[in-house]
This record gives C-alpha cells, sequence and structure tokens, in this order.
C-alpha cells in the first residue's frame, strides 16, 4: 500500500505536466524545466488542484463513481498523450544542473524526516480523529453512496429523503474529492493517503530549499530549514494524522508566496495562471480560505497603492471613507447572496462569519498555546525582528506582499479570538493552534529570508531586485 501513494502523486504530476505542456503546445514555445525537483513540485500541486476542479464538475454533472473512475484513467491516457506529442513537435529544455553535495544531503534529510514520521503515525491510537470524520469521512460516504449524493447537516437532513448526514456538509469539498479518488481504485488503506501527504510535504520542502538555495543561503541555513519544519512539534503531529485541512492549506499559501516571487522575478503568463490556480484552491480547501484568499487580494492592493505615485491622495480618500463609515454608522447591506453587516457592535460577512463583537481576554492562553505549550518549540520569539526587518530593510513588490499579508493574517487572528465568539476556542486551545498552523511553514520562509539578509549573502541578482 505504500507504493499506491508514490502512484497517487505520480497521477497529478502527469495531470500538473500535461497542463504546463498544453500551455506551450498552445504558444508554440519549447518548455524549459530549470531545475527538476521545482517542475515536478508545482505539477504536482497543479495536478491536485486539477483533479478538483475535475471531480467538481463529475459531481455537479451527477455522473455516477463507475463513469467518474473511467473519465478520470481517460484523463490520464489524454494527458500522456500531451505530453508525448509536446515532446515530439516542440520539446522540452532541461538545464543540466549537477546536484551539489547540500542538495544531496537535504533529499536524505526529508527522506529520513518522512520515514519517522510515516512510523510514528502507524504506532498512532485508533481513534476517532476529526479528519477521519470530516475530511475522509465523507470520502467513504461518497464512495458508498455515490459521488453526486448530497450530503446535509441535520436540520437539512430531516427533511431531505434523498441525501445523507454529514456534521460538516457545509465544509468545502477539496479534500473528499481528492481522497475519494484512491478509493474508487481500491487504495482505501491508510497507507495511501499518508504517504501521499509525506510526499506533497517534502515537495514543498523542497521548494522552499530551493529558493534559499537562489538566494545563496549557505549548507547549514538550509538543512536547518528543513530541521525547523519537520521538528515543530503541532506541524509534525498534523503530518502523523493524516486528513487535516489545515496542513494542505498551510502548503498552498507557501506556494502562492513562492510562485508570486517567481511571477515577479519572471513575468510569465505561464506562473501567473499557476498562481491564479493556488489561489483558487484556497477556498476550496476549508471556509477560512477566503479570508485568506481575500487577504492576499488586498495586500496586493496595499503595496501597489504604497509604491504610487499619489498614495499620500489615496490615503487621504480611505481617510475620509472611514470617517463616512463611522459617522454613518457602519456598513449594512443586504445582498442575494447573504448580508454584509459591519458596526462597531456586529460583523457579518455574507457566509463567511457571523460574530457579535465584544472584547474577551485572551493572552493567557496566547502564551499557554505559543509558548508554554511548546506547540512552536521557540519559533515566534523570532516574530519582533522578523516585523522590524520589514520596516528596516527594502523589499520587492513580491516579498512586500508576502509580509504584508502575513502581517494582516496575523491581525485577522487576533482580532477573531479577541473580539469574536472564536475566544472560546482559544480557551479550549483548539482551533487557536490550528489556524496558526496554517500561516506556520510561511512564517518559517519568512524568518530564513530575514537570516539570509542578516549574513548578507544573498545573491546579487536577488538583492539588485530587491532595491
Amino acid at each position: 500500500m505504500i507504493l499506491t501513494g508514490f502512484a497517487l502523486a505520480l497521477y497529478f504530476m502527469v495531470l500538473g505536466f500535461a497542463a504546463r505542456a498544453s500551455y506551450h503546445l498552445l504558444n508554440q514555445t519549447e518548455l524549459l524545466i530549470e531545475k527538476k525537483t521545482d517542475f515536478s513540485a508545482h505539477a504536482l500541486f497543479l495536478g491536485i488542484f486539477l483533479h478538483v476542479v475535475m471531480f467538481s464538475l463529475f459531481q455537479l454533472l451527477g455522473l455516477s463513481n463507475q463513469m467518474a473512475l473511467t473519465l478520470s484513467l481517460f484523463a490520464v491516457i489524454l494527458a500522456i498523450t500531451i505530453i508525448i506529442f509536446h515532446t515530439f513537435k516542440l520539446g522540452f529544455h532541461t538545464h543540466s544542473i549537477k546536484p551539489t553535495q547540500t542538495n544531496t544531503a537535504s533529499l536524505m534529510l526529508i527522506v529520513m524526516c518522512s520515514v519517522m514520521i510515516y512510523w510514528n503515525a502507524s504506532i498512532l491510537p485508533e481513534m476517532a480523529w476529526d479528519s477521519w470524520m470530516v475530511w475522509i469521512g465523507k470520502a467513504n460516504q461518497w464512495l458508498h453512496h455515490g459521488l453526486a449524493t448530497p450530503l446535509y447537516r441535520f436540520d437539512e437532513w430531516v427533511g431531505n429523503a434523498d441525501g445523507i448526514y454529514n456534521a460538516s456538509a457545509h465544509y468545502p469539498e477539496a479534500l473528499p474529492l481528492l481522497y475519494l479518488f484512491p478509493k474508487l481504485l481500491g487504495w482505501n488503506g491508510y497507507e495511501t493517503l499518508m504517504v501521499f501527504q509525506l510526499i506533497t510535504f517534502a515537495m514543498m520542502t523542497l521548494l522552499l530549499v530551493s529558493r534559499l538555495e537562489r538566494k545563496g543561503a549557505p549548507w547549514f541555513l538550509q538543512l536547518l530549514l528543513i530541521v525547523v519544519i519537520y521538528t515543530t512539534p503541532l506541524l509534525n503531529n498534523h503530518l502523523m494524522i493524516t486528513g487535516y485541512a489545515d496542513i494542505w492549506m498551510a502548503m498552498y499559501i507557501v506556494l502562492i508566496l513562492l510562485t508570486l516571487i517567481d511571477y515577479h522575478e519572471k513575468g510569465d503568463l505561464g506562473v501567473g495562471i499557476t498562481l491564479l490556480c493556488y489561489l483558487a484552491m484556497l477556498p476550496m480547501l476549508k471556509l477560512e480560505g477566503w479570508v485568506w484568499l481575500l487577504l492576499f487580494i488586498v495586500a496586493h492592493l496595499l503595496v501597489t497603492l504604497a509604491n504610487h505615485p499619489h498614495r499620500y491622495k489615496f490615503l487621504i480618500i480611505f481617510s475620509v471613507f472611514i470617517g463616512l463609515l463611522w459617522i454613518l454608522g457602519g456598513v449594512h447591506l443586504n445582498l442575494p447572496m447573504g448580508n454584509i453587516i459591519i458596526n462597531s457592535e456586529k460583523i457579518e460577512i455574507l457566509t463567511l462569519i457571523d460574530a457579535n463583537i465584544a472584547f474577551n481576554n485572551i493572552s493567557k492562553e496566547i502564551w499557554v498555546g505559543f509558548v508554554a505549550q511548546n506547540n512552536w518549540s521557540l519559533l515566534w520569539l523570532g516574530l519582533p525582528f522578523l516585523l522590524v526587518s520589514f520596516f528596516v530593510n527594502k523589499h520587492n513588490k513580491a516579498s512586500q506582499v508576502a509580509h504584508v499579508f502575513f502581517i494582516l493574517a496575523l491581525m485577522c487572528f487576533l482580532f477573531l479570538f479577541y473580539f469574536t465568539e472564536a475566544s472560546q476556542w482559544a480557551k479550549d486551545l483548539t482551533a487557536m493552534n490550528r489556524v496558526v498552523l496554517q500561516l506556520v511553514p510561511c512564517y518559517i520562509f519568512l524568518l530564513f529570508k530575514m537570516l539570509i539578509r542578516l549574513k548578507g549573502v544573498e545573491n546579487q541578482k536577488s538583492t539588485s531586485s530587491e532595491h
């Protein structure tokens, strides 16, 4: 069953590779593969997105499980055909980069960490983890009742004879659709998803290491990044309990940051399309994905306005706008898709959030969750230095967006748990850490990016583009 995890990863890579090849066929251009590990990683994550979109379409059309499986296998054949056709018609070019000793050591360290996590996961007690009931649970329901079978929460289920009950029926369905495919193939073992998740996380880590290497990071910083990522307790725990959406959200947030930097450096349309695909994946993973997507848009807008020649005029206009809202008592909009109400007493935005605003002092819980429980080792000690480095150093637009997104995300996190009913999840030390988990790989990347600057070893090419 371990090999099926590798086969599943290969399936997504083929879909992603074919998508890239199709783009170059349409543009009649040669496919350039600068670094095979980077290309494979992006092909994997792009393929996952395409699979989710494909299965969402199958679900919308009301197809049976057998038909969905048949069309998926046809998609694989079509993808392989496109890759072969592109190879013979236009070809693809790879840069012959000889692996360094650091590259080899990094790969061996990632493999060793993955094996240790797999071994620990295999001896976990059989308990009803949330992931097995929600994300994997939905996949099991569709496996037995059909992909097109609607899922309802209790109140809706009572009045609908055509569906089945699931307490989390309102959650996005990307992961259940992802987990359903190997089950349709008969790969229903826990090991398949465990190995597949470890492969995807390893690919994300390789992308981060590759980015540090391109910026001139010394070998020990590259290896230290791997150690930090794989030994951070709560990251490690969520890798062992396969199926959680938070770890997938964390991976795609990092992918967005790295792809945004690539798009800024290259300006390639294909990279831009890949970036849009990764952004679209966020709300398909979890409800808070809409928040992260909105924050990426806001961060990009703020950075654009801050670098605009008339930024002070925009600041005045924004201040006047906020003043008018305060005089009018906030925002009150009744829209067909939901309400938007923002005032001093309540915040309601469509179906994303509906909460009364009241201060709840959770400072003690923040201290316990972030430091005392050792959920994050000593990671958060670097936060003040990271914030200071953002303001004292010059950054290019992509780096500015990354930092502003992270700052906005932290502000939203603090507002959510200090001023809404979400404080109850902080007081029992559950969701508070899960939300933070989604941002931690991004935070680790920004920390190591800061360390490269402090050592003064950043490549001249990167440095010149930073100013």
